[in-house]
């Protein structure tokens, strides 16, 4: 079992890194990354600046290198190079002097939360501007500010990267596991999600028996997963059994779950199973999305992709801020958002459609299944095998009769072993 220090030890080298939908800081990260999981495992690949996927066009790569503005009384304020989140992000470059009144249009506050820089984005249109504390913009004076960004676009190329953890029965069936790595200094928002699934990944490749291929995907936001949808579209819609889009997995606070247009699929089922009883559960419909589930379960595309967080994006109030640090997720809170997505793997692994053999109850106590003798304590109590096998008609499965049992599926494990054993079940 992997502990939390590791996976926050692997947020804080993330952590500075300026990155975007493009360039040098989403390699950079993709990257660390890999050496995280045990180096040449992620397959990175791009797609040129230019290419049209479905109604989008891959945006020119985006390159930063500094941006600071001076105010009249010679302060430098808005420090790219103190935190990163002070640029608009994609923002053009700019070298000027020009009024307050003209810099107010170019600048980006919270009123209602006036100590956060909020990170603000402007990938399709080309504009440039600064973010700034709210408290700190109300402070500024009359006068000529220096503006300066040494940014730029270029004809480049959109990473991502994927990878496949083969099963060891020969299925073609595939789960996905989904993140996306394009936002800048941000920890639960944007670390948490690529940290949790590289673990995962490195958990899964540590197990002897695994039915399903498992399909990870580390691409940016939105243009990546259309990109990745519009390369293997027909393969994914073929094998795709279910998939989990993680997102602001980090915080110590209440699960979530987004679930699909349908709400019936394998994905959606397994994640309630899963996440119903945790502490805070909470439960979206489709409206609710806003990760990369959109695209996953879009018209046309119709994949059984549910979103998993923890407090669910834009419901907690350092979203999309600079108060989305370090000490926003903590190593506990890491593990156990681990140890969630396990159980989700773990209860999908063990899940089939079982049927009882024999007519009536067998006699499950000659083979240890059952008590042999029968006092009045013995009787109020129905072994769980014999609970278990009251299920196996051929319609229900592992899930269904682990949710009217109210235990994990996963715990059914040695169970369900023991009665293929006897040939009780097939």
């Amino acid at each position: 079992m992997y502990h939390g220090g590791g996976m926050y030890v692997l947020a804080k080298k993330l952590f500075p890194i300026c990155r975007s939908i493009t360039g040098a800081g989403f390699r950079q990260s993709l990257k660390i990354l890999d050496e995280a999981i045990g180096g040449n495992i992620l397959q990175i690949h791009s797609i040129k600046s230019g290419t049209k996927v479905y109604d989008w066009i891959v945006p020119q790569e985006w390159q930063i290198n500094d941006a600071y503005i001076v105010t009249p009384d010679g302060e430098k304020i808005c420090d790219f190079k103190e935190n990163n989140l002070h640029v608009l992000n994609y923002s053009e470059g700019i070298d000027a002097e020009i009024s307050l009144q003209e810099l107010q249009n170019h600048l980006y506050s919270i009123e209602d939360y006036e100590d956060a820089i909020p990170y603000v984005t402007s990938y399709y249109k080309r504009r440039w501007g600064f973010c700034i504390k709210h408290k700190d913009r109300k402070k500024l004076k009359n006068g000529n500010y220096k503006v300066f960004i040494d940014a730029k676009h270029f004809d480049g190329v959109l990473n991502y990267a994927d990878f496949i953890i083969p099963s060891t029965q020969n299925c073609k069936d595939e789960i996905l596991i989904s993140t996306y790595l394009c936002h800048p200094s941000m920890a639960n928002n944007e670390l948490s999600g690529p940290i949790v699934a590289i673990f995962l990944a490195k958990w899964l490749l540590e197990q002897k028996h695994r039915k399903y291929n498992y399909r990870f995907l580390i691409a940016p936001e939105t243009i990546g997963s259309i990109v990745y949808i519009n390369k293997h579209l027909k393969h994914l819609q073929k094998y795709t059994k279910a998939g989990f889009a993680l997102s602001c997995i980090g915080d110590d606070n209440a699960y979530s779950l987004i679930h699909t247009p349908r709400e019936d699929t394998l994905a959606d089922k397994v994640a309630l199973h899963t996440l119903k009883n945790k502490a805070n559960f909470k439960e979206f419909s489709f409206l609710d999305r806003g990760g990369n589930e959109r695209q996953f379960c879009a018209p046309l595309v119709n994949l059984p992709v549910v979103g998993v967080c923890r407090t669910r994006f834009g419901d907690y109030k350092e979203y999309h801020t600079s108060k989305d640090d370090l000490s926003l997720i903590s190593p506990t809170s890491l593990e156990n958002s681990l140890k969630a997505m396990q159980e989700i793997i773990m209860n999908l692994e063990i899940n089939e459609i079982y049927k009882s053999t024999t007519f009536c109850e067998p006699n499950l106590g000659k083979r240890g299944l059952y008590h042999t003798i029968n006092t009045v304590s013995t009787n109020s109590q129905i072994p769980l095998s014999c609970n278990f096998l009251a299920y196996c008609d051929g319609q229900n499965d592992v899930l269904d009769i682990a949710s009217k049992l109210n235990i994990q599926a996963y715990e059914l494990k040695d169970l369900i072993e023991k009665l293929k054993f006897h040939k009780l079940i097939l």
